[in-house]
Formats: C-alpha cells, sequence, structure tokens
C-alpha cells in the first residue's frame, strides 16, 4: 500500500505519480490522504501526516510531496522505521510522524542509483514523478532501501510549539498545540489576536447551542477551537503556526 499527501490541489500532477506506480507494479494499492494541503505549508503536511500513518497497516509506503525547495540540493529521503516507510523531500516534512516510531535506517536517495534500478533516466523537473514515485513503487516490489544510496544519522526537525495554532479543517475546526484537560462545563478563555473569547469546555459539540464557540479535546489529543455548525476558522481568520492561548476563566 502506498499514500499520498501533497500540497497539488487540483490538477495531473498526482495522476502522473500514479501512473508512475502502478506502471511499475501494478499491484500496488494507492491511497490519497489529502492533495489540499495549504500550498508549500511544510508544517501542515507534516501534522497531517503524522495523524494518519498508524492508522494504516504495517509495511505502508508514505509519499509527501509539500517541496518549496524543489529544485535546490535539499536531500530526497527513504525512511524505515519499525511501521512503515516515509519517502519525500528533506525539509522535516515526516519529522512529525518518526517522532513515534523507531527508526531503522534513513537513507538518502542517489538519483544514480535510482536510476540503475530503473533503467531509465531521471530527469529531476518534478521529483515526486521523477524520484519519490519510482523509489516507492519499487520498494513496494521488495527492493531494499539501502539499495538506493548510503545511509544517514538525521534529518530536517520540525517541533509543535506551545500555544500554536496546528491546522484548520475544512469544517472550520482549529486544532491547537495545546494538550490541557479540563471538566465538562469548565469556563474557559480563549485569547487569539485580538480577540477574547468566553466558551466552555465540552466533550462533544452539542455542548454548545448551535452558533456557539466550544472547546474540546479532538482525536488528535490536542485542544480544538470550534464553532457548533460554524467555521471557527473562518469566523477568526485564523492561520497555522499564529499563537493562541486557552485557559480557565479564573486565570
Amino acid at each position: 500500500m502506498i499514500t499520498l499527501t501533497t500540497d497539488f490541489g487540483k490538477g495531473f500532477y498526482a495522476a502522473q505519480m500514479k501512473g508512475v506506480i502502478i506502471s511499475m507494479n501494478r499491484a500496488a494499492r494507492i491511497v490519497d490522504i489529502s492533495h489540499d494541503v495549504n500550498k508549500q505549508n511544510i508544517f501542515e503536511g507534516a501534522f497531517v501526516i503524522s495523524q494518519v500513518w498508524r492508522y494504516f497497516p504495517g509495511g505502508t509506503i508514505h509519499i509527501g510531496v509539500v517541496d518549496p525547495g524543489v529544485g535546490s540540493p535539499r536531500r530526497g529521503l527513504i525512511i524505515k522505521t519499525d511501521h512503515c516507510y516515509f519517502i519525500g523531500p528533506d525539509n522535516g516534512l515526516f519529522s512529525l510522524a518518526i517522532r513515534d516510531q523507531r527508526i531503522e535506517n534513513i537513507i538518502e536517495i542517489d538519483k544514480i542509483k535510482l536510476n540503475e534500478r530503473m533503467h531509465t533516466k531521471i530527469f529531476d523537473i518534478f521529483p515526486g514523478m521523477d524520484v519519490f514515485a519510482p523509489a516507492a513503487a519499487l520498494i513496494s516490489r521488495g527492493v531494499k532501501p539501502d539499495e538506493f544510496g548510503g545511509e544517514i544519522n538525521a534529518i530536517k526537525e520540525l517541533k509543535i510549539k506551545k500555544n500554536k495554532i496546528l491546522y484548520a479543517d475544512d469544517f472550520g475546526n482549529i486544532i491547537t498545540s495545546v494538550q490541557k484537560d479540563f471538566k465538562p462545563g469548565t469556563d474557559l478563555i480563549v485569547r487569539y489576536k485580538n480577540r477574547e473569547i468566553t466558551t466552555k469546555f465540552v466533550r462533544t459539540f452539542n455542548g454548545v447551542n448551535t452558533g456557539d464557540f466550544l472547546v474540546l479535546k479532538g482525536s488528535t489529543g490536542f485542544l480544538e477551537l470550534a464553532i457548533n455548525q460554524g467555521n471557527a476558522a473562518n469566523e477568526l481568520k485564523a492561520r497555522i503556526n499564529e499563537d493562541i492561548e486557552i485557559s480557565t476563566l479564573q486565570s
């Protein structure tokens, strides 16, 4: 199984990658995680990948392409953990996901060695199609990662900072980096930009009236700010990595 997470949006780029994979391995199962990561937002892509890998079976190959450094000397990686593989650029895209896994090895992709395995020339105009997709297809056929290059010891890392917005989903729910816990019904105050929002901590959305703000703990384990049947991200014009504070009303 091979998954794809990109910032491609609409268009044919993801289809090109799928075509390469299927041409090299007709038995490959390809799953689209998301192609709607905000353009060139590495942190958002990293957060998305970190939230989904554990739900896929062992041995799954996760390709990530959110790559504002394309064309630069940044490395291409194959990361093998005790659960799965990650393939993509060395820009921090996989650093959040691998925190909870044991790393077996990290390979820097050598394009000459990849060429040898493919028996064709790599153009490297579009690394997602020219490098990462074929590497994934070959691994899905049983080729060992160390046949693509030499082992390295570290990758670029991203860190989750305190009191930040991590992500906003399509419902407009704002996922924060806050990991506090409160009793249901606790009065809270949320400070974001120049707004101070008085709300409650609830277990489910129907814990407040329609149109009201709420705070709950989502499936990610982080606190989320939302509006019951509304769009908190649009209402607040929320942006990833901006400061947000959630505390009890008495604080």
